[in-house]
């Protein structure tokens, strides 16, 4: 049973369907911040469902290790008691609790891509089409789609993400809070669709791979469109393993070009640089145990020359987000888990967190959504797995 329930949770990841609380403490010069608002998903009904029955029907044993998991319920427990708002602190924990259960949950019953693959290719098939969609129309698709999450929206939307292409175009937003979650998702997923599907001629997975990729287009997320040919390059290589060298540097070529067709000047570059110098005056404030998880949003006011309520997001840098929030131990612990997770035998999967990480250093989603936080502990966790070497994947 529990199965089922994580094989949905896999189709309804790209989902933001979900219950907002607006207490107090969620508000930010008097403003809703949806990042501070505690939410109840309905993929976090379908993560407790998993869990409750997986430890009902197999009673796990679950084994720990103190020197590792003591320290860091004390670091959790004086990063909340010395954060500016403790509750925000309480509440971001409960959710690293969450996932890090979840995240057990995958180690345990030791998924690989092939029990994973189905729920995920379906998830990136409907993501695509629902982005074209909307793409095509220049507005949200509407009707049924909102218990998917959708949001309503139209090109005329203020703030909605566009580009300029002889007129203003809509971005394609998918059920995701922005472009660039679509993106990514679909960036980090495809490589892993192609691998496992390499020999399918089958119409279900040829469509997905054509459509997510057309969607990923449409996204129009330089950020992605650099992380999906890093992706193809890595493909590339798992499957044909040929070594052309030259194929690796235009590919290389139109990367470094993506990324330095950012200006200096450009809105998005000037609010990053803003948003990173905060981060790092934040960390110097308190280096050791940071500012409290959560609390970047909370304390961002004092650290901006500007108040626009347009500057109340989190840094677009995950590691940034992690040495501010919770200090030079808080980021020891991640590069940590990271250690231990990338030094195993690599697998295709490996490349696909990878991914992740590369564009954790120009976004946050990874750490402050619901579909970025379920994405990197689904990486995360099956990077961890060790397979026997006839199961590799």
């Amino acid at each position: 049973m529990h199965q089922i329930f994580f094989s949905l949770l896999l189709i309804l990841l790209p989902t933001q369907l979900g219950l907002h609380f607006w207490p107090e403490w969620a508000l930010v010069l008097g403003r809703r911040v949806d990042y501070l608002s505690p939410t109840l998903y309905l993929t976090d009904i379908l993560i407790f469902l998993t869990i409750i029955f997986w430890w009902i029907t197999s009673k796990p044993r679950i084994t720990h290790n103190a020197k590792v998991i003591v320290p860091f319920i004390l670091f959790a427990a004086i990063n909340i008691i010395f954060a500016d708002s403790p509750i925000v602190a309480l509440y971001k924990w409960a959710k690293v609790l969450e996932f890090g259960l979840l995240g057990v949950y995958i180690v345990k019953t030791k998924q690989t891509i092939r029990s994973v693959i189905i729920p995920l290719t379906i998830g990136v098939l409907y993501s695509s089409v629902i982005a074209i969609t909307q793409f095509v129309l220049q507005r949200s698709v509407g009707g049924p789609l909102w218990l998917l999450g959708e949001r309503t929206f139209s090109n005329q939307t203020p703030g909605i993400a566009q580009f300029y292409f002889h007129q203003l175009w809509l971005r394609a937003y998918g059920t995701f809070p922005h472009p660039n979650v679509l993106g990514g998702y679909l960036a980090a997923l495809l490589p892993l669709i192609i691998y496992q599907f390499a020999n399918s001629k089958k119409y279900f997975f040829v469509t997905t791979i054509v459509l997510g990729y057309v969607a990923l287009l449409l996204t129009c997320s330089r950020s992605a469109w650099a992380a999906g040919i890093l992706g193809l390059c890595i493909l590339y290589y798992f499957i044909w393993r040929k070594k052309k060298y030259w194929l690796v540097l235009i590919a290389g070529c139109i990367v470094m070009a993506i990324i330095f067709s950012f200006g200096l000047q450009d809105e998005s570059v000037v609010v990053r640089n803003q948003l990173n110098n905060s981060a790092l005056r934040m960390f110097f404030r308190s280096p050791l145990v940071g500012v409290g998880l959560g609390n970047y949003l909370v304390q961002l006011p004092d650290y901006l020359v500007s108040r626009q309520i347009y500057f109340l997001q989190p840094v677009h840098n995950i590691y940034l987000l992690i040495l501010s929030e919770t200090g030079v131990i808080g980021f020891s612990f991640f590069l940590f888990v990271l250690w231990n997770t990338l030094k195993n035998r690599f697998r295709i999967i490996h490349y696909s967190l990878f991914i992740i990480l590369f564009l954790g250093l120009v976004d946050h989603y990874p750490l402050t959504l619901q579909q970025g936080q379920l994405l990197f502990t689904l990486l995360l966790a099956m990077c961890v797995i060790q397979l026997p070497h006839a199961d590799i994947d």
